[in-house]
């Protein structure tokens, strides 16, 4: 697949299930949720509207949060099947995964429910999806770590190729359980502090992990409902150092023709040492452009991006900068081209360019 694909999507409808309140929503709030504990949880919706008790009751949190946004984005697209699903997500269903090895565990690997199981495989949320809709099309879930995100957009971008006037569902979930959290802490990757606003000034180890569920329509088609248009894609894996860094970004600015009046959005996380390489590349590259955090609002996870996205399009749709969202010379102009730039553990980076329809 190419790392680089430029073509005019336009997102017609977007659905996000985050830490903040944001489901049902068309941009961030005004008033952004704090939190006074080192981990951002999802704020779950009431999923009576979306899904039948019975099935919510076999359902996992996660299946449910990721569900649920993917029938609220269609629903708001006004698009009752798919032409294509496709989701990304970096660790999958991690609650019904623990419930297997548990029983595997009190079981002696004896007389075991398969739910669990079934439930567990990193595909489940497109798979309900799709039988919830009776949905027999393309169907793909894309698993690379802190890149899933992007690759679903990419695989996004092939299919409209091939079939502009397609309606594609995409979108991505991951979760924190009270297993993934005691790990992450055992491992030191957890900020000891509990205040996220110090995430831009951070000068200290870690940092504060997060969750969420959202999903985009996209469509090749032009429309004056739609609400922005993702307009690049650009991924590259385990640079060899901030020059190859810097040459990419450099690369990117040049072909996109990325100006100081563009809003830079980056994926600071808190941690002095990963965030050097953002500083340093906000610094040589957008010393004079507007610039914020997103990941102060929702966490670390590996498919945080998808969340940088759904406020961004708000952002683009309403023309309203959250004061929550962007820091560095935000206020007063119009907001026509947003640039999200991220990385996951300094091994997988991704810049996403996403403009005003």
């Amino acid at each position: 697949m190419p790392k680089d694909l430029s073509m005019e999507i336009y997102i017609r409808s977007a659905s996000c299930i985050s830490p903040q309140q944001t489901f049902g929503a068309a941009e961030l709030p005004i008033d952004v949720k704090s939190y006074s504990e080192n981990k951002f949880v999802a704020i779950e919706p009431d999923y009576k509207t979306y899904l039948n008790i019975p099935s919510a009751r076999r359902m996992s949190r996660l299946i449910k949060m990721g569900v649920c946004a993917a029938l609220s984005c269609l629903k708001d697209a006004d698009v009752k099947v798919p032409d294509a699903i496709i989701a990304g997500t970096g660790l999958g269903c991690m609650e019904d995964s623990e419930k297997f090895l548990a029983s595997l565990i009190v079981n002696n690997e004896q007389i075991l429910s398969p739910t669990s199981f079934i439930f567990s495989t990193h595909n489940t949320v497109a798979a309900q999806v799709a039988l919830l809709l009776q949905c027999n099309n393309y169907n793909f879930t894309h698993t690379h770590r802190g890149l899933s995100f992007e690759n679903s957009l990419l695989d996004s971008i092939l299919f409209l190729h091939d079939h502009p006037d397609a309606n594609i569902l995409t979108g991505a979930t991951d979760e924190l359980t009270v297993t993934s959290y005691k790990i992450l802490d055992r491992l030191g990757i957890i900020k000891k502090e509990t205040d996220q606003n110090t995430f831009s000034r951070s000068q200290t180890a870690g940092t504060i992990p997060g969750e969420g569920s959202v999903f985009f329509t996209l469509s090749g088609v032009a429309d004056q409902r739609n609400l922005a248009k993702l307009s690049a894609v650009t991924t590259f894996s385990n640079p060899s150092g901030k020059d190859e860094i810097d040459a990419r970004v450099a690369e990117f600015i040049l072909h996109h023709k990325i100006t100081t009046g563009d809003y830079i959005l980056t994926g600071i996380n808190g941690d002095a040492q990963s965030d050097k390489i953002y500083h340093a590349v906000l610094e040589e590259r957008f010393s004079a452009n507007r610039k914020g955090t997103y990941k102060d609002l929702c966490g670390e996870y590996h498919t945080s991006t998808a969340f940088a996205c759904w406020a961004s399009t708000g952002m683009l749709k309403s023309q309203r900068v959250p004061t929550g969202l962007f820091h560095d010379g935000a206020a007063g102009s119009a907001v026509n081209r947003i640039l999200i730039f991220n990385h996951y553990k300094e091994r997988e980076f991704s810049l996403i360019l996403l403009e005003r329809c």
